[in-house]
């Protein structure tokens, strides 16, 4: 009998094993908070106005999952957007809007159920949970930040829009902090990619305008 080999092959196996369980694991952390960097871009429209996004405010908290399953990674963001313009545009601005929100990535869908060695298990039910302030109307708008589901699949980016707000004037902004963000069924890592949009509407012409964050890992 070949001791050797046998001990060889053990070694191989137990590597394996202990490779997929830090993969798992991977991301799931201890709380640490990040500060993402402000992000703004300027257009000028067809029609001669100077449009601006902002990005900015932007935090992340990790935080370990309550369910403390390796497949579902749990944080808290905070995100601000503005929309301005600016110039002597040709036509004078009759709507507009700033829209922010997040786009997720998940590398493993493991939804289908994940086998590992000793009958250890994961899956089903992938998705994203959004949870903010669920409910809330300001003089008679639309929810702010409703809690929302939906689902991820690898390969793909979902977006997740947390708010509009109408231009007031030249300005406005759209903020949300401590916002739960929760993914289940994820083997592999969670990123995050922030936007925000800022729309103007003149008789002649409409434009929108987007910035993006730097991505990061839940």
């Amino acid at each position: 009998m070949n001791l050797a080999g046998i001990r060889r092959g053990s070694i191989a196996v137990a590597g394996l094993a202990t490779l997929v369980t830090t993969g798992l694991l991977m991301g799931s952390g201890s709380a640490a908070a990040e500060v993402a960097a402000d992000k703004s871009r300027t257009t000028q429209t067809d029609d001669g106005w100077d449009l601006t996004v902002t990005k900015t405010a932007e935090t992340l908290d990790r935080y370990p999952n309550l369910a403390s399953t390796p497949t579902t990674r749990e944080g808290f963001v905070s995100l601000k957007g503005i929309a301005e313009y600016h110039g002597a545009g040709k036509h004078k601005v009759d709507a507009g809007d700033i829209a922010f929100g997040y786009q997720l990535g998940c590398q493993v869908d493991v939804s289908s159920g994940l086998q590992l060695g000793l009958g250890f298990s994961f899956g089903p039910n992938v998705g994203v949970t959004v949870g903010g302030t669920p409910g809330v109307t300001v003089g008679g708008s639309a929810a702010v930040i409703p809690t929302m589901q939906t689902t991820l699949k690898p390969g793909t980016i979902t977006t997740i829009v947390f708010g509009t707000k109408p231009l007031a004037g030249q300005r406005a902004s759209i903020a949300a902090e401590q916002v739960e963000i929760k993914v289940d069924a994820c083997a592999g890592p969670v990123t995050l990619r922030s936007f925000a949009t800022a729309t103007i509407k003149t008789s002649a012409a409409d434009h929108a305008v987007t910035v993006y964050g730097d991505p990061m890992t839940l």
